[in-house]
């Protein structure tokens, strides 16, 4: 193993990946930048508002990219000026990075099966899901949080905005 210096406050971890934090920003950066483009392209494909005052369907979700974009702009661009720079580089610690592929994948198969299962049984399942892949051993921790929040959609969108779900 390499010997990393301990600075003042700072521990070395074993065991963990490690990666210069301004690398991440710019990689990271990167891709995102690719899916906000391609999110704001979908979105300008949808049809425009009939009221010229009006922000139409795709406004909204330009809107939301074009701030997003600039916001990953500047990150990129703090990412590039810290790996050219010639101060002290933050590295980013990942002790259990099998834990963030697994809760990653259960995102992407959140976002896979939503309509399917619905938003309620969706949202429960994936919660508890998420919580055991983030190391929650407790049941009642496990099952309560995602039944709270279910019972949280269910009244408020439901209920007070009577909003239909499938």
């Amino acid at each position: 193993m390499e010997r990393e210096p301990v600075h003042a406050g700072k521990q070395r971890i074993s065991d963990c990946i490690r990666v210069p934090l301004p690398l991440l920003e710019v990689a990271v950066g990167l891709m995102l930048l690719a899916t906000l483009i391609w999110y704001g392209l979908d979105a300008r494909s949808l049809p425009k508002p009939f009221n010229a005052t009006d922000i139409g369907a795709g406004g909204f979700p330009l809107l939301i990219a074009a701030g997003t974009i600039v916001a990953t702009l500047i990150m990129i661009g703090f990412g590039i000026v810290g790996l050219f720079g010639k101060t002290e580089r933050d590295v980013t610690h990942w002790r259990r990075s099998l834990y963030v592929l697994i809760t990653s994948l259960i995102f992407i198969a959140q976002a896979a099966w939503f309509e399917t299962l619905g938003v309620y049984v969706c949202v429960g399942v994936f919660a508890a899901a998420v919580m055991l892949a983030a190391g929650e051993r407790r049941p009642l921790h496990v099952l309560g949080v995602p039944l709270a929040l279910v019972a949280f959609i269910y009244v408020v969108f439901a209920i007070a905005l009577n909003v239909v779900f499938p």
